[in-house]
């Protein structure tokens, strides 16, 4: 009888871990994304097949426009600021890395971190309809790993068009010039979340080095003081020499 019970007791407890949900290696955060200093966006090269905009970012019907940002060109200007207008990556989740979105993130990153945009609730669907690669030559790709999501997006409430933004690393201190943003879900961060539309909708970009910071940090006002006082006194000497 006590070998049945303990038999009883394993075979619940293996059906309890088979049921619940499988741990992420991610970690989740339930804030804002805070911008490291001197933040530089990547520039948008290709790939896009549909682009919009958010005029209201609050509008719980996450209603949006087909609107480019510079008039004439479909996609000039969407996708290379944080501003609500963005671009899509619409032909699936299966896309290699070379027909996704492709960016210039301006510097050796070894990170990505990506602002999605939402057209259409639910909320954790629809911000986890990308996967993120990097090369050096936009030819080889390497697929990067989500290791952050925070939930609140990079706009603070009441503001919920922006979904969840996400932090994207190479391992170790590889690092690459290019992403591609491809439609896929290898970010989901549920495992009961499904494909909604194949699509997906990207505000922005940026780069960051291994440590978090920007691929091209703003020189700090003391650094600045520094340069100028050394740029002055270059000029003083060289006045000198004449």
């Amino acid at each position: 009888m006590k070998k049945l019970t303990t038999l009883v007791t394993i075979a619940v407890a293996g059906a309890v871990l088979l049921a619940a949900p499988m741990a992420h290696a991610y970690n989740l955060f339930n804030t804002t994304f805070t911008d490291p200093v001197g933040l530089t966006f990547g520039t948008y090269l290709t790939g896009a097949e549909g682009y919009g905009d958010t005029p209201n970012p609050a509008d719980p019907g996450y209603g949006y426009n087909g609107n480019a940002k510079n008039g004439g060109d479909p996609f000039g200007g969407n996708a290379n600021q944080r501003d609500w207008f963005w671009v899509q990556d619409q032909s699936g989740p299966f896309d290699a890395p070379a027909l996704g979105l492709r960016f210039d993130l301006g510097g050796q990153a070894n990170q990505v971190v990506v602002f999605p945009v939402i057209d259409h609730g639910p909320i954790g669907p629809e911000s986890s309809e990308y996967n993120v690669w990097l090369s050096d030559d936009q030819i080889n790709w390497t697929a990067a790993t989500l290791t952050d999501i925070y939930t609140e997006g990079w706009s603070a409430n009441p503001d919920i068009a922006d979904g969840y933004t996400t932090v994207w690393k190479l391992a170790g201190t590889q690092t690459a010039r290019y992403a591609s943003i491809t439609a896929g879900n290898n970010g989901n961060p549920n495992p009961n979340f499904f494909y909604d539309s194949f699509d997906n909708e990207i505000d922005a970009i940026a780069g960051l080095t291994a440590r978090g910071t920007s691929v091209n940090p703003t020189p700090e006002p003391n650094t600045l003081i520094l340069l100028g006082a050394g740029l002055l006194g270059m000029g003083a000497l060289v006045s000198r020499r004449k």
